[in-house]
């Protein structure tokens, strides 16, 4: 049997140091009934936990595991070949992370007291930045913190939340009372105020545990809020920093999730038979074809997300970056989902059955379109981007600055 993910070995680093052998394996095992059930695998966040999987990305010198974001993709990469809903939730851990360490590398500040305790003591965060009538926003909030002597009030809802449930540690965003400010902190899952409301409940990706947050006049102390910038702006070298740490690791999870799905048309494609032609499906051009489309599809974006990442690493400036970045998260939205349907559709009906591989992963694929920033803000975006106008990540249908900038001519 020919390996039909030959074509994508070599673009991406081994990730043997980042995941014990057997440990894919093992997680893998439970990720059928963790969809069924709609709840995450506890026994793969254990065997993950075991592994110092918290502080993978958090400098050796605090404690962590030193790992770059390219190395953050491979392993998000492989984690989603073997059970796509847990990777994705932990993809929201890795990014907080991603951002507290981004911070620190240009802030130096008091910061690094956080992610040290992070990776030393295991601990495991849910990234509440997604809220209803944000319309995908990753520079705002609909969250209002009132201040309040040595830190801030806030009470409101953050939903979906993965890990809601089951984490240590909270990394919320926010936005002052006056509108001026975006607040970045963390807050214990303890803490009083702060509750979970088991809502989640979806098409795919359903063992995620995207639970909803409820802040009801929690208190936030100003020693943990670890960052501040201007609202609705994308000038914060961190905010364009982080932006780029969750474009890339996201992609590269439904990278993960669309090779597990070629890999499980592929075994389908050479058992199946048209018994009129005589021969596996396999075999036959019109089905080569089909797999070819998707493979191409893939392998652009495999690429591309894989180059963005090295460059990252390097040190290239983000905000060179933050337009491909966003580009390459924008193209897996339609070609992840795309190349699942057309490798499932080749593979007949036996594709279609309920309890099937490809049927669980065909609706996990679904999600990535639903993640900030989402389709409507990106694509104007690079649109006003491409043309030389003003632009910035919250969808604008009326750009004021635009007309601003008119009447000031």
């Amino acid at each position: 049997m020919s390996d039909v993910t030959g074509p994508f070995d070599g673009i991406w680093p081994s990730t043997d140091r980042l995941l014990p052998a057997g440990l894919l394996a093992a997680i893998a095992a439970g990720r059928e009934e963790a969809d069924r059930s709609g709840r995450l695998q506890q026994p793969g966040l254990k065997l993950l936990s075991e592994a110092r999987w918290p502080g993978l990305a958090v400098p050796e010198r605090f404690g962590g595991g030193g790992a770059g974001l390219l190395d953050c993709c491979a392993a998000q990469r492989a984690l989603a070949g073997a059970d796509p809903a847990l990777a994705i939730a932990l993809n929201m851990h890795l990014f907080s992370i991603g951002l507290m360490v981004e911070h620190w590398r240009r802030r130096t500040d008091v910061s690094w007291l956080l992610i040290e305790a992070i990776a030393t003591q295991g601990r495991l965060l849910a990234s509440a930045f997604a809220e209803p009538d944000l319309g995908g926003s990753v520079s705002r909030s609909t969250l209002r913190a009132r201040r309040a002597k040595g830190g801030w009030v806030v009470s409101g809802r953050k939903t979906p939340c993965s890990l809601a449930g089951v984490a240590d540690l909270v990394c919320l965003q926010l936005q002052s009372d006056d509108d001026s400010e975006v607040l970045v902190a963390l807050l214990p899952t303890t803490a009083p105020g702060l509750t979970v409301e088991y809502t989640w409940d979806a098409l795919g990706m359903r063992g995620s545990a995207s639970d909803t947050l409820v802040l009801d006049s929690c208190e936030i102390p100003d020693e943990l809020v670890f960052y501040r910038a201007p609202a609705g702006t994308e000038d914060d070298d961190v905010l364009v920093a982080g932006v780029v740490w969750f474009a890339l690791t996201a992609t590269a999870t439904y990278l993960g999730l669309a090779q597990s799905a070629l890999g499980a048309a592929a075994r389908l494609l050479h058992r199946g038979r048209i018994s009129h032609l005589g021969a596996p499906r396999a075999e036959l051009p019109s089905y080569q074809a089909v797999v070819g489309d998707a493979a191409a599809d893939l392998l652009v974006l495999e690429s591309g997300c894989a180059g963005l990442a090295a460059r990252m690493d390097r040190g290239d400036d983000p905000a060179a970056l933050l337009a491909a970045a966003l580009a390459v998260k924008e193209r897996a939205a339609a070609a992840v989902p795309a190349a699942v349907a057309a490798v499932a559709e080749s593979c007949g009906g036996a594709a279609y059955a309920a309890p099937g591989e490809l049927a669980r992963l065909w609706r996990d694929a679904q999600a990535v379109r639903f993640h900030p920033p989402t389709g409507p803000a990106v694509r104007q975006y690079l649109g006003r981007r491409s043309l030389g106008l003003p632009a910035r990540l919250d969808l604008d249908e009326s750009a004021p600055w635009l007309r601003s900038r008119g009447s000031a001519t």
